[in-house]
């Protein structure tokens, strides 16, 4: 890109489940909005526009953004709200900051209240029209895994070993909401809920915060010796009434990645990529992912997990930060990796470094909430200061 966006600051509160946080959803945006600021030494006053992502059917309330954008500093300022994801909402915050009309935003999202999930993902997979009634995301996904079992050489066990890989890097993050270093025996002992996917393959509720702060490159550099630059981002998305082929395909999730990578001008993602952060609210999705992503041929990502490379030791670690499997807030979790992924490239996580990491990819998306129609996917490539 010409013109230069950089992250230089975040907060973030500790994840936990359903209920524990102890907070409104604008109280726990407030905090981590504060503590985005304190670590800049900002104001709010400083600050030229909000971006908020939210959802009334996640938050038990209608139009709670209205509760938010107070919350994140947005009083007399320009602000707007996404219902999607915490990489969608980056992109409109680079939209106010490359068109000229800021040049310091906020992006902040949270999740505090507890919810019916069946409920809401039932709503939105439009079960009169294209599913049975009472369909829900987590049968979305138990179809989409179906389908990679039919379709590739993956087996059951490569799922549990995915999940297993996810907990013990989440054990090691005390973000984290789930901290268990499950096993992958234990992944295949936990009960089935939407066959081939077992309870430890689905990922739970997490409830928690997070906020970042975007700024032009002028402004970068005043505030910070060590800004993260996004070179590439886009999003893409599948078509409602789509083919199933182009569903379990992740139609959209290439395209995203194919323009980011364009932007970010990287011709080989599999190498000059140094670790990924992607949303994976099924354990098979991450395999899926890595295939949409380019790093590895169609059909062969349980070939990545079998030779070690996704691994934490290996030469292209996936969700460090122990992945949507370990911290799902619905509305949240996109901004959870984001900030994971920055505080890699700054060597500022306590658990588990990578001292030598230059480049990383955030994956988002909102297949969390309608896995089989519509979903529309984000992905973004971080750079380090040279």
């Amino acid at each position: 890109m010409e013109q230069k966006v950089a992250i230089v600051s975040y907060g973030l509160l500790n994840y936990r489940g359903p209920n524990e946080i102890g907070r409104w959803n604008d109280e726990a945006t407030f905090l981590v909005a504060r503590e985005a600021l304190e670590r800049v030494g900002l104001k709010r006053d400083d600050i030229d526009a909000v971006v908020i992502g939210t959802m009334d059917g996640l938050d038990g309330i209608t139009i709670s953004n209205g509760l938010l954008v107070p919350a994140a500093g947005a009083y007399k300022k320009d602000s707007i709200r996404i219902e999607n994801s915490g990489l969608h909402c980056v992109i409109s915050a680079m939209a106010s900051i490359l068109c000229g009309s800021a040049e310091i935003v906020m992006v902040g999202s949270s999740d505090t209240i507890e919810m019916d999930f069946g409920y809401v993902t039932n709503s939105n997979q439009d079960p009169f029209f294209r599913g049975a009634l009472g369909f829900n995301a987590r049968q979305s996904y138990g179809l989409l895994a179906m389908d990679y079992l039919r379709k590739t050489e993956a087996a059951e066990a490569d799922f549990a070993k995915v999940a297993a890989k996810n907990y013990q890097c989440g054990s090691r993050n005390r973000f984290a909401h789930v901290q268990t270093a499950y096993s992958e025996e234990e992944v295949m002992a936990s009960p089935l809920v939407s066959w081939p996917l077992r309870r430890l393959e689905i990922s739970s509720l997490s409830n928690g915060a997070g906020a970042l702060i975007l700024a032009s490159e002028r402004k970068a550099r005043e505030l910070t010796d060590s800004p993260v630059w996004i070179t590439g981002i886009a999003a893409a998305s599948n078509s409602y009434l789509g083919s199933w082929s182009e569903l379990s395909g992740q139609k959209a999730l290439k395209k995203a990645a194919a323009r980011a990578y364009q932007t970010a001008g990287l011709k080989s993602p599999r190498e000059e990529l140094d670790f990924m952060e992607i949303f994976n609210p099924f354990s098979p999705f991450e395999l899926m992912a890595c295939e949409a992503l380019g790093v590895c041929p169609d059909g062969k990502g349980c070939q990545l997990l079998r030779d070690g490379v996704i691994y934490p030791e290996g030469s292209l670690p996936v969700n460090l930060s122990g992945g949507s499997l370990c911290t799902n807030g619905p509305n949240s979790s996109g901004l959870f990796r984001i900030i994971h992924a920055v505080k890699l490239l700054q060597n500022e996580t306590e658990e588990m470094k990578l001292p030598n990491a230059r480049r990383g990819l955030v994956h988002d998306g909102d297949i969390g909430i309608g896995a089989v129609g519509g979903d529309s996917h984000a992905v973004m490539i971080l750079e380090k200061e040279a």
